[in-house]
């Protein structure tokens, strides 16, 4: 089958999957991977083989970008310890010690290749993890730091996982030598992605100055900075995985405040879309993998030892995250006077939940397939099948036991957020109101026209509705509630009523297909602002 009708296909079957997704009670990945193991048991169904060199470069640099522009770096820097004992010393331990129980438990497994399956399996999925945390009120901290993680674990896992394969394909390994040759490619990786997000940073500045920028320019240069950022790394022999991080890191905290409102619309919808893809496509094809890792894997291992292998390994991962999690959130707080006065103690409930939600996903998978078919001898990569076929049991195992029932968790140790985010956007939204009624009121005591009073009259109005709605407590906040509500309703009809009165203008051919266009987009950013507000 050729290759655009695979990629047609692909996505076929992750938007029917996805469809099926919205009615099951669990995160979608898990729906994504059964989907695709059971599609490729169906007779005649087309193999799709993934090339080791296409799948890492194509999937994460887009995924960890994004990561990293939407990690909210005022929480991220409060958290910080918390995100780098769990991104750093949790990593190294799952490494060394899925290394030494995959190397005891699967006969002829090399060491090295055992650490490069623990790295591959250190890092956490956001993906998975925030489809139940977005549907549930968790502490603020509690999901900063999950999301930091995951971010963070990325980079310091891939980059063990590449010193393993080094060391697999030199068959030696010194730790002197690896320890100061990270410090250098992780340094040059960050410096590297920060450089080049703010030399696309001044790029896209420049074009705007000069008029020469729109949506879609801004949009497919946001596109290219991660893949820029990531091969740049490589060519360097840099670390590509943190550059992508530094540069995501970057344009979220340079973005927000440089894009037009149009261009922030567009782009939070291309992005939403891209990500969409890949983060569906990522578990389809895992799970379309499965049957011939099962056949690769069951010629030197009977179906009752690879059990038995995925149930070793699927559990040190499980039981070293918990083991870490309670004495890391704690003992810097028995320790450190420092940490006790700057720093809330995290409730038991939350560090169980924090432990619990190690579920793995894209990163795992796209980094256990870039193993090399070979070595550089050009015979068989030792232990590659295994490896990766571990890499998805994990996968499944995880997802499968922590994502269908961290929600359950969740809500049986009553776990329930600190309002923390509710407060700030009253915040926001009342400083926002009370910023643009100054303003108006500024406008109106100058010398203006009858139709200007009537116009500032009418927005200062409505401006001092938004305020009183704001500021009103007990029944007064209720009643407020209740008339905004009404408020929304009846603006929701009257938007609907426009909005079938100018389709059935069009479909009359009393108005031009550019007339429709134009009014349905604004139709629609009116009913956009209006569900947000």
């Amino acid at each position: 089958m050729p290759l655009y009708e695979q990629a047609l296909l692909l996505l076929l079957l992750t938007t029917c999957f996805s469809i099926v997704a919205r009615w099951l009670p669990w995160p979608a990945p898990i729906t994504y991977v059964l989907g695709g193991v059971a599609f490729a048991f169906v007779p005649h169904f087309p193999g799709i083989r993934l090339s080791p060199t296409f799948f890492f470069p194509c999937f994460l640099p887009p995924l960890l970008f994004s990561d990293g522009w939407l990690m909210p770096l005022r929480e991220f820097a409060k958290a910080r310890r918390a995100i780098f004992m769990m991104a750093t010393g949790l990593v190294i331990l799952t490494t060394v010690v899925v290394g030494l129980v995959a190397h005891a438990v699967v006969p002829g497994l090399p060491l090295a290749m055992g650490f490069a399956l623990g790295a591959v399996v250190s890092p956490t999925d956001a993906v998975a993890t925030s489809a139940i945390l977005e549907k549930l009120a968790v502490p603020t901290r509690l999901n900063t730091i999950l999301s930091g993680e995951s971010l963070m674990n990325d980079a310091t896992g891939l980059v063990a996982f590449r010193f393993a394969l080094a060391a697999v394909a030199a068959g030696t390994f010194s730790l002197q030598k690896a320890a100061a040759t990270f410090v250098g490619i992780a340094a040059g990786g960050l410096a590297l992605g920060l450089a080049i997000a703010w030399v696309v940073g001044k790029i896209r500045d420049l074009l705007i100055r000069y008029r020469s920028a729109d949506p879609l320019i801004e949009i497919t240069v946001s596109l290219m900075t991660p893949y820029a950022a990531f091969l740049a790394a490589e060519q360097l022999h840099l670390s590509g995985v943190l550059a992508v991080v530094a540069a995501g890191l970057y344009s979220g905290w340079r973005d927000p405040v440089r894009m037009d409102a149009e261009t922030r619309q567009t782009t939070w919808t291309v992005w939403s879309t891209i990500l969409f893809w890949l983060n569906g496509l990522a578990f389809v094809l895992l799970g379309l993998q499965f049957p011939r890792l099962l056949a690769a894997v069951s010629d030197d291992y009977g179906i009752p030892q690879l059990i038995k292998f995925v149930a070793f390994v699927s559990g040190a991962v499980i039981l070293i995250r918990i083991a870490w999690i309670f004495p890391g959130a704690y003992a810097p707080f028995w320790l450190s006077a420092h940490v006790r006065r700057t720093e809330t103690r995290p409730s038991w409930r939350a560090v169980l939940v924090g432990g619990w939600a190690g579920m793995r996903g894209t990163v795992t998978l796209a980094a256990a397939l870039s193993i090399p078919l070979v070595a550089r001898a050009g015979v068989p990569f030792p232990g590659r099948d295994i490896v990766i076929f571990l890499s998805f049991g994990v996968i499944a195992v995880t997802l499968l036991l922590q994502g269908t029932t961290l929600e359950w968790l969740i809500r049986r140790l009553d776990l329930r957020g600190d309002g923390m985010l509710e407060k700030e956007e009253w915040l926001a939204r009342t400083t926002a109101v009370r910023a643009g009624l100054d303003t108006l009121r500024t406008i109106s005591g100058g010398t203006l026209e009858q139709h200007d009073r009537e116009a500032l009259g009418y927005i200062i109005a409505e401006y001092e509705v938004r305020l009183s709605e704001l500021a009103a407590e007990g029944p007064e906040q209720s009643s407020a509630v209740r008339r905004r509500a009404a408020d929304k309703r009846y603006r929701f009809a009257a938007l609907e009523a426009e909005r079938r009165a100018v389709d059935q203008l069009w479909q009359s051919d009393r108005i031009a297909d550019e007339v429709h266009r134009e009014l349905q987009s604004l139709l629609d950013h009116e009913e956009g602002m209006l569900r947000r507000s």
